[in-house]
């Protein structure tokens, strides 16, 4: 339980900081960050069973999530950027089911 907060926590930190984050092809790499945290959010709601396997996959999507975010926080610096990342984040993550 302990490892699905922490994973969980992760994934939250980590869609903030993207939320301030902006971009060049902006709509694709909102897209991607958002089927990997989709991904990750439906391990963690399945992990409740204790399944080992989905907590380490969805420990092994929050790293890549992280990674994701360094590299989008290099590409985007204008507030502009920011907004626009920020909004088709928002967008693509509406579909998470």
């Amino acid at each position: 339980m302990k490892k699905v907060m922490t994973i969980l926590g992760t994934i939250i930190i980590a869609s903030t900081l993207l939320a301030s984050c902006g971009g060049g092809s902006i709509e694709k790499d909102a897209k991607e960050i958002a089927e990997i945290q989709c991904k990750a959010q439906q391990l963690i709601k399945k992990s409740t069973s204790g399944d080992m396997s989905l907590i380490e996959e969805s420990t092994k999507l929050a790293l890549e999530s992280e990674i994701l975010l360094k590299e989008l926080e290099e590409k985007y610096t204008s507030d502009s950027d920011k907004k626009k990342l920020s909004a088709a984040l928002l967008k693509a993550m509406s579909n998470c089911k």
